[in-house]
């Protein structure tokens, strides 16, 4: 079982330690979720935006959505949120579209997370990656209850567990991120800066391969050049 930090940084409160998802027998998803949107230049600066329950829900798949006019009025059966020690919260966190807490996607994929958010107070985030390192941030102040919106970027292959913390905690969500392992370091060290990219721009990564040596620049869609580095 992988071992969860609990250490947090910037006086964040601390967590308790996630239930993983080996003991909940949660399954690596079938189905890789993906979303039409993209951050905006605006929501790509802002670590938590303001939005509504209208586009939390409108944004499921259309076989998940209700019959009715309104996505809000009929909610269909969604993944069961789990939730610390201690009980439910009034603070909800889901994955792509309400209500959804368990999702699988590509590397290098943006994901919106969705917040309903009880009351007023600091927020933070806390990401716990595949190794059990936990990146936690300050995402600023919230001064109305209501729905929010942040985005997730899908920077390392396996498990991440996400929860957040304002006045309460929220349940956990989990996102499997496909991708081979060479891409990325195995085992990151946690950045404490918000969204977009957890490295510099242009990122490069390379992989040996016997005498050929692949080199990488992300974010490309392009495929790896080789060369060879005897001649």
């Amino acid at each position: 079982m992988t071992p969860y930090s609990t250490t947090t940084t910037g006086g964040a409160p601390t967590p308790s330690t996630p239930t993983s998802p080996e003991s909940m027998g949660l399954e690596i998803p079938k189905t890789i979720t993906t979303s039409g949107q993209s951050p905006s230049v605006q929501e790509s600066g802002q670590t938590i935006i303001r939005s509504t329950e209208e586009a939390a829900y409108s944004s499921a798949p259309e076989s998940l959505k209700s019959t009715s006019s309104s996505p809000i009025s009929t909610k269909a059966t969604y993944p069961q949120a789990t939730y610390p020690p201690g009980g439910m919260s009034q603070n909800s966190l889901y994955i792509s579209y309400a209500s959804q807490t368990v999702a699988g996607c590509n590397l290098y994929a943006n994901l919106p997370l969705w917040m309903q958010i009880s009351g007023k107070g600091n927020i933070w985030f806390y990401e716990w990656y595949p190794s059990g390192s936990l990146d936690t941030n300050y995402a600023g102040n919230v001064y109305y209850p209501g729905w929010y919106k942040r985005w997730f970027y899908a920077d390392v292959p396996g498990w991440h567990i996400l929860q957040y913390y304002c006045n309460g905690w929220s349940n956990y969500a989990y996102i499997y991120v496909n991708g081979p392992s060479y891409w990325v370091d195995p085992s990151p060290s946690p950045s404490p800066m918000p969204y977009p990219y957890p490295y510099p721009y242009p990122y490069y990564y390379s992989y040996d391969d016997g005498p050929m040596i692949y080199t990488y620049s992300y974010p490309s869609s392009s495929q790896g050049q080789p060369y060879n580095p005897y001649e």
